[in-house]
């Protein structure tokens, strides 16, 4: 439903009955000519445009170009005339059929019929004729009401009590409204003349009132907002009697101040009212105004204030922010303000007031860096900063930091072998994680275990390296490989570490023996030391034998074999003297005394043997008293060696001496005096 305001003219009662019927029936509600604002309905109002004599302020605003006004008038004119305004606050479109202005017997019917007015738009009708005249009625244009009196007469400054009437025609229903206030006609009076030069402008009035000027004000006056937050304002335009002037585009400028020159639009609404908003972009204080144009100049509202403060910001640290000593951890921390994340700021990150780092936060406000803790496992205070920017107020924030124990790696570095009775250099490496060295850190060395432990300690210096020495290895005799191990107990600051290898342990073997045989004859060697192993100093072997007899006799058989440390030394020694082989079939073999020696370090081996009297079948053997390595004499078809030296097999080194060897036609084989000396791990 819509509402006309109407003025109560002098009709029968009958007539009004059948009226306030008629537009009932087309949903348009009759309201009373006393004064009232504007409401949702059909508004008319009444005004007059005079921009020869200009102001402003009384030229009626809205005008032509404004929103949703269709304009029957001519435009870029020089106004002088009167001035009617239809506006549609209903929800559905309404036909203006027509409006058609009566003064005395002056009827002006020069605008155009059947104007749609779809929801909030408006019709603005005025003189159409460029030239602005006192024409009474007619198709001329003209429409300068204020010189129109009596029957269409001129008028002067006396009131001539003439009450305009502006029938308006909305759906086919007519009402007739009584401008009781004469804005049509300037009082009834030529305002122009009275006295000359006057301006007759008078702003837009509901019939039956006269408010001649418009009041645009700007508030609030005075506001304080963060940088980055948005300043709202309303710019109200009513009339001097306080109606609401709708449709009417409003500027609104920002004088001076950090936003200086930003200018927005915006339209007032049914209630007069335009809201503008911005956003602050630095601190300081904008002074703005609003404004709005129309043919006669410019409205301009009061000035308004607006102090933009530095924003708060928030900084908060998150994760939980921990890493091992002297292992960088990442820090992280989030700064917002209250336009949201703050992107592109310095925070700067403090451990326990000593050590720090930085970084710029990312489009989240997110900022991280890694930090690195010199202090001992524990907890501590970590500090966030920031310090504020043109915009941005500083913030800090502190939370607690997780300092681990390091985890440390251990490398044994000393040497693979050991050896009884010469000193060790014990070694290793500490590090942190297996990267940078740790220095003056106790390490602990160990060579063997249980009660044949030997110990020494050493200190770390700037590349980790420690080393210790035990002056004289003492380890059992069946030695023949050791346990190292290296120990860092840790500390304050480091996790324990331990590492370990075997040692290859110097050992010492030999045998020797008098006198053996096989074939014909079968002798186990005889004396025999057996096999000796040992890694320590000492001398081994059986008895001497004073004889053996049968096909094969000899006298005072002796074998020995002496081992000693520092250097590592075997030695065997085996003698016999006498020896008669006199086997059937074969040659008699006489010797009168046989000695050998070996002897092996690990630096090599050496070997002798000694000889006297040796005959085959009673024929003398010509032999040197120390014969040559591998001295070979065939005699009779006995072979002969003397002095057969041969390496021990798997040894470091070794040699395995037979004085001598006799082999008889291949029935017999009989070792006269061996002695096998060797030595292993080197």
């Amino acid at each position: 439903m819509y509402k006309i305001r109407v003025f109560r003219t002098a009709m029968p009662r009958w007539l009004a009955v059948l009226l306030a019927a008629a537009l009932a029936l087309l949903g348009v509600a009759v309201v009373s000519a006393a004064p009232a604002s504007a409401a949702s309905g059909v508004v008319v109002q009444v005004g007059y445009a005079d921009n020869a004599r200009a102001n402003p302020n009384n030229f009626p605003t809205p005008w032509a170009g404004s929103p949703g006004t269709t304009f029957d008038g001519c435009t870029g004119c020089t106004y002088d005339a009167g001035a009617v305004r239809v506006v549609n606050n209903t929800a559905i479109p309404q036909t203006v059929d027509s409006v058609i202005v009566k003064v005395s017997t002056c009827t002006f019917d020069i605008w155009q019929h059947g104007t749609v007015l779809q929801p909030g738009q408006q019709l603005i009708v005025t003189q159409t004729n460029p030239v602005a005249a006192a024409v009474c009625g007619g198709t001329s244009g003209s429409f300068d009401t204020s010189d129109i009196g009596v029957d269409g007469a001129a008028t002067n400054c006396t009131p001539d009590g003439v009450i305009p009437e502006v029938d308006v025609t909305i759906g086919g229903v007519t009402s007739a409204l009584s401008d009781t206030k004469q804005v049509l006609n300037t009082g009834g009076i030529d305002l122009a003349a009275c006295p000359s030069g006057t301006n007759e402008s008078a702003q837009w009035s509901l019939i039956g009132t006269r408010c001649p000027s418009a009041i645009l004000a700007l508030g609030p006056a005075t506001q304080t907002d963060d940088v980055g937050t948005t300043a709202t304002f309303q710019a109200t335009l009513t009339n001097s009697c306080g109606d609401p002037l709708q449709s009417v585009t409003i500027t609104f400028t920002v004088q001076s101040g950090p936003n200086a020159g930003l200018t927005e639009t915006a339209t007032t609404d049914a209630n007069g009212v335009a809201t503008f908003s911005y956003t602050g972009s630095s601190p300081g204080t904008d002074i703005a105004i609003e404004t709005t144009a129309n043919p006669a100049g410019t409205i301009t509202s009061n000035t308004v204030t607006v102090v933009w403060q530095k924003r708060p910001s928030f900084l908060t640290i998150t994760g939980t922010p921990t890493s091992d000593y002297h292992d960088p951890g990442t820090v992280s921390a989030v700064l917002t303000d209250n336009g949201g994340p703050a992107a592109g700021q310095t925070i700067v990150f403090t451990l326990n007031g000593s050590e720090s780092c930085s970084a710029v936060t990312d489009a989240s406000g997110t900022a991280s860096c890694q930090i690195t803790p010199q202090e001992p496992a524990g907890s501590y205070p970590l500090t966030a900063t920031f310090t504020g920017n043109a915009t941005d107020l500083g913030s800090s924030a502190t939370a607690t930091y997780t300092v681990d124990l390091e985890q440390t790696t251990l490398t044994y570095t000393g040497p693979a072998k050991a050896a009884n009775g010469v000193p060790l250099t014990l070694s290793g490496v500490l590090r942190e994680d297996g990267g940078p060295a740790i220095a003056g850190r106790t390490v602990t060395f160990t060579l063997g275990s249980g009660t044949s432990a030997q110990s020494c300690t050493g200190t770390t210096d700037g590349n980790g390296n420690a080393s210790c020495t035990i002056a004289s290895v003492n380890q059992p005799a069946p030695t023949t490989s050791v346990p190292v191990t290296a120990v860092f107990a840790g500390d304050a600051f480091y996790l324990p570490a331990t590492a370990s290898a075997t040692l290859r342990f110097q050992y010492m073997t030999g045998r020797a023996f008098g006198l053996s045989a096989s074939g014909l004859v079968a002798i186990s060697p005889v004396p025999d030391t057996g096999p000796i192993q040992t890694a320590s100093a000492g001398t081994f072997g059986p008895p001497c034998v004073a004889n053996i007899g049968g096909l094969i006799s000899a006298d005072t058989l002796c074998a020995q074999v002496v081992t000693s440390v520092n250097p590592g030394t075997s030695t065997t020694t085996s003698s016999v003297q006498d020896a008669t082989i006199g086997v059937p079939g074969l040659p008699v073999i006489r010797i009168g005394l046989v000695q050998s020696s070996s002897k092996t370090t690990c630096s090599g081996s050496t070997g002798s043997v000694t000889i006297t009297s040796v005959s085959v079948g009673g024929i003398p053997v010509n032999v040197n008293l120390h014969p040559g390595a591998n001295t070979t004499v065939t005699v009779l078809g006995v072979t002969l060696t003397f002095n057969e030296q041969s390496p021990v097999p798997g040894a470091d080194q070794g040699l395995t001496v037979n004085a001598v060897h006799i082999n008889a036609l291949g029935l017999l084989n009989v070792v006269i005096g061996s002695s096998t000396s060797d030595i292993h791990n080197c």
